[in-house]
């Protein structure tokens, strides 16, 4: 699977040139609720060139993270004004960061002749990559795990035309990806890993600028 991704990937880029069409830049934040993680923030970056008037290509690059902490009081105090200050510690603390890769093929269509608003829809692959940093003060252990695995993603959303090369628009989509770690055999030979299914449903909303980009 790593090997034909690859592959894709090389021939893309090298055939990428001969679509000279007019290039656009999307910056977008969101929110992703991955299956065997906890939901955070996700920012996207895409880039990309149209193809025809309704359709493009594009590379996106996206980051999410989610940190979480477990605390506990163990003393408090009263002051002279009677003000109750607490001393709490920090038992647990953990933070999963993701990287997915995209190349994508997205769809625009406009919602009547003269309306600003459009119709938008995307389909891409790629690799996601994903580390988690675990701090257990409890059990003094301490270590940070990294994973990695093929990615897919389909969105569908709404656009708006502010200007002549701005778009505000708003997706709803769903990121699909097992990343994996640790290949090994266990003493009766049998193949073993360890795996985490951030498979999920996100929304985001952004603004695309045409004429801006590579």
């Amino acid at each position: 699977m790593r090997k034909s991704l690859l592959i894709l990937v090389l021939t893309f880029f090298f055939t990428a040139p001969a679509f000279s069409g007019t290039p656009y830049t999307e910056f977008k934040v969101g929110y992703l609720n991955p299956s065997d993680a906890k939901a955070g923030y996700i920012f996207g970056l895409n880039m990309g060139r149209m193809i025809d008037e309704s359709v493009s290509w594009s590379f996106e690059l996206n980051y999410f993270q989610k940190t979480f902490n477990k605390t506990t009081t163990v003393a408090s105090e009263q002051d002279l004004q009677g003000n109750i200050i607490k001393t709490k510690q920090t038992e647990i603390d953990l933070t999963t960061r993701i990287i997915p890769l995209f190349l994508k093929l997205n769809f625009e269509s406009p919602l009547g002749r003269r309306s600003p608003l459009y119709a938008r829809g995307s389909a891409g692959i790629g690799w996601e990559f994903l580390w988690s940093k675990e701090n257990n003060y409890l059990e003094k252990t301490f270590q940070t795990r990294y994973f990695n695995g093929f990615g897919w993603q389909v969105s569908g959303g709404l656009g708006f035309q502010i200007s002549s090369s701005a778009n505000l628009f708003a997706d709803l989509f769903y990121n699909g990806s097992k990343v994996k770690r640790g290949e090994k055999k266990n003493e009766l030979g049998y193949p073993t890993w360890q795996e985490l299914n951030i498979s999920g449903l996100g929304v985001r909303v952004g603004i695309s600028i045409v004429g801006f980009g590579w």
